[in-house]
């Protein structure tokens, strides 16, 4: 454990992480343990999330791991922004008890061969365009959860379809744990708060800037009466392309219990998207 001015206690490997966890557990009066994990290069998304942490009330645990195991794309993983001092930094100023920075090596041992995956849940959406991302993600969640041993944790609705998977991943191994969604947070323009932003040149994110403005399209299109999916998806994909948004992954539509389309949209349902400016890949969604 790294001794720091700050009440931010910074702890690199697992078993001290664990014999921590074993210390409140066992305290009298314990309070709730709730886990915030990230992948680091903190946004104000991230700190919103830790601010919802902080008032539910407990130890606030924030964990940074660029997990290697769900880039399906190489370039990708060795792009990924590290901004680890500014990180620790944001942490300190809002108050988080303990940062926990795993190595790679303590998390994927020698022969690490087991994965956990939700099967139907990742057939749709980013999971159609990046193969064994989710197992990834969910491998390296539960590994988090039997680490860290929260009650509850805290993730972003940006990533809608990250957050339904360990939603159904939790209930169905049985996992005394509270999942929490967190707000999208948007920057002035409506673009949704990323890591990735960071690397968008400056053409790229002021077209960037057009893609909540699209979805706000097609929900006010949607209140309006129109219901028909294939009609509301060609009306954003139209958009998008008049906006120089030409290279898109997807558009779709659909319910948030098992993120399958309806030909007719439905309230509640959500308008979901993925696209790439140059090489960086942005997601972002809507409830209709």
């Amino acid at each position: 454990m790294l001794k720091r001015k700050s009440s931010l206690k910074i702890i690199n490997k697992v078993s001290t992480f664990k014999n921590l966890i074993k210390k409140l557990h066992n305290k009298k009066n314990r309070k709730p343990i709730i886990l915030i994990p990230t992948m680091g290069a903190l946004h104000q998304g991230h700190l919103s999330l830790i601010e919802k942490g902080k008032k539910i009330g407990g130890y606030t645990i924030a964990s940074i791991f660029i997990n290697p195991i769900q880039f399906n794309d190489k370039n990708d993983l060795k792009n990924y922004p590290i901004t680890l001092q500014d990180d620790i930094d944001k942490l300190n100023g809002l108050k988080v008890d303990y940062l926990f920075i795993p190595k790679i090596e303590d998390i994927f041992g020698k022969n690490f061969q087991t994965t956990v995956t939700v099967n139907d849940l990742q057939k749709n959406l980013c999971g159609m365009h990046r193969p064994g991302h989710f197992n990834g993600v969910t491998t390296i969640v539960i590994k988090l959860f039997n680490i860290v041993k929260p009650d509850i944790a805290i993730f972003g609705k940006k990533d809608l379809q990250q957050l339904i998977i360990i939603k159904r991943m939790v209930k169905d191994l049985n996992l005394d744990i509270k999942i929490i969604g967190g707000k999208t947070i948007r920057e002035r323009s409506g673009l949704a708060l990323s890591s990735r932003n960071k690397l968008l040149t400056k053409t790229n994110y002021h077209k960037a800037s057009k893609i909540y403005l699209g979805l706000k399209m097609t929900k006010n299109q949607f209140l309006s009466g129109k219901n028909k999916s294939i009609n509301l998806k060609n009306n954003l994909i139209k958009f998008f392309k008049s906006e120089g948004l030409s290279n898109i992954e997807y558009v779709q539509i659909v319910n948030q219990e098992k993120l399958e389309e309806n030909a007719i949209v439905k309230k509640g349902d959500v308008i979901a998207v993925a696209l790439k400016l140059g090489k960086i890949r942005l997601i972002d969604n809507l409830k209709l």
